[in-house]
């Protein structure tokens, strides 16, 4: 592998970790079960099914002592990814090769586990190298010729929205290695869906318009005041027609409170990929809502090419965007709840509760505000934050915010600054939500008095 743009040391720990799977003819691999997840257990197991090598493969919500135990039992090399670098302790115990492929910010590190993760190396793994770039590198590692495999690497760097703000690190590397490939080509963003205007209006949910998304109606009547015909396609208009009714989509969304840097994340570059004859984005779509919908096999057999697999994901995705623009239609009826440093609600699906707080924030809620989800499950209570990279730059940072509120009440939480997780009993919400609000506010304290 080429070394140039990256630390030399992270490639020769990527060879160790690749001659290390070599050595075993069956590898049990666990990973997330997100967009980012799926992409990279697809191409893990693309890059063992071309080495010959066999596996099991489990995709998991959360990394368990339980689910630990289970995986582990009897494996002699495993493979995680997007996940265990907050468990290189309980992966030492193992008797077995470990591997992690990970971005998420570690907690200590190990001599015994091989663990590739761009934080240890000067990368922010928030932003510059998600699991799926990570585990496309390290198929590389396995075999050059695994270049092929780079849309699946993508739909995870789009997926963990990673390329928001432009690709940069190991996402920069592996996009600049696929222009020169000519894997890929980029395609300028829009604010306008392709297709039918009016049903992809009405039947999507980024950007969520209120008034539009979710009713077929008023995307009509957005169509007629652009002057444009009912039944108009993105590939029929002109320039003009499409200025027009890009402005008046962002004059809708400015009005409901969104921010201009918020809408400009929506027109960022599009990565197409000519073997795949699809986007990025479109994948990326694919997977989450396999991921979303508790059917990540079917995700992990579309990775592999697999022509039912991708008609069934076809179908969760329009099951899922069902599910997220009636939840989100629910959130703008009742409201969201405000805290001095936060704002949140109670989500009645775990499964959606991240992206509904990320759409929330972005669309309906207060951007300056960290937005919460609370979804109840039995006994527990399943917490997903999520904040925008300008409240990062403002001193937030809701892994650690959301760590130390959980423990507060005896529960457990982590994850990214912008995006994090946590689990607390049932009855400690509330004070839950005190401690966080409180630690998000002595966070940008700290940060403006700098």
């Amino acid at each position: 592998m080429e070394g140039e743009g990256l630390p030399k040391p992270f490639f020769s720990l990527l060879s160790q970790a690749a001659e290390e799977v070599r050595r075993h003819a069956e590898v049990r691999v666990l990973t997330h079960y997100d967009a980012d997840g799926i992409s990279s257990a697809g191409i893990i197991a693309n890059t063992l099914l071309r080495k010959g090598i066999r596996f099991q493969l489990t995709l998991s919500k959360s990394l368990e002592a339980e689910t630990l135990e289970s995986v582990g039992k009897g494996a002699k090399c495993l493979i995680l990814a997007d996940m265990g670098s907050s468990f290189l302790t309980e992966l030492e115990r193992l008797d077995a090769s470990v591997i992690v492929l990970d971005h998420h910010a570690p907690t200590g590190s190990s001599t015994k586990v091989i663990h590739v993760n761009p934080h240890l190396f000067g990368i922010d793994g928030m932003t510059s190298g998600c699991a799926g770039a990570v585990s496309m590198m390290f198929a590389l590692a396995m075999d050059e010729r695994n270049w092929d495999l780079l849309p699946i690497a993508f739909a995870g760097i789009v997926g963990d929205r990673q390329h928001i703000r432009g690709l940069s690190g190991v996402n920069k590397w592996l996009l600049d290695g696929g222009l020169s490939r000519k894997v890929l080509e980029l395609r300028p963003g829009s604010l306008l869906p392709e297709g039918k205007l009016a049903e992809e209006l009405a039947g999507g949910f980024e950007p969520f318009i209120i008034g539009v998304s979710g009713d077929l109606r008023g995307a009509m009547t957005m169509l007629k005041e652009a002057g444009l015909p009912e039944d108009a396609s993105l590939v029929q208009l002109n320039e003009t027609e499409k200025r027009r009714l890009t402005s008046l989509v962002a004059v809708r969304l400015l009005e409901q409170g969104c921010t201009t840097s918020s809408m400009e994340e929506q027109i960022t570059d599009r990565y197409f990929f000519s073997s795949w004859q699809t986007t990025a984005d479109e994948l990326a779509q694919l997977l989450n809502a396999c991921g979303r919908r508790d059917q990540e096999g079917v995700g992990v057999a579309l990775t592999l090419r697999d022509a039912k697999a991708m008609q069934a994901a076809e179908r969760l995705r329009k099951e899922y965007k069902e599910s997220m623009l009636d939840a989100m239609l629910a959130i703008v009826s009742q409201g969201v709840r405000r805290k001095e440093n936060l704002q949140y609600f109670i989500s009645t699906n775990p499964s959606l509760s991240g992206a509904l707080a990320g759409l929330t924030m972005q669309f309906v809620g207060d951007c300056d505000r960290p937005t919460i989800a609370l979804s109840m499950q039995g006994e527990k209570v399943r917490i997903s934050s999520r904040a925008n990279f300008r409240l990062v730059e403002k001193g937030v940072d809701l892994s650690t915010a959301l760590r130390e509120a959980a423990s507060a009440v005896g529960g457990q939480g982590g994850g990214h600054a912008v995006a994090s997780g946590a689990t607390i009993a049932k009855g400690k919400e509330e004070t839950f939500l005190e401690k966080l609000d409180e630690i998000i506010g002595r966070q940008r304290a700290a940060k403006a008095a700098v």
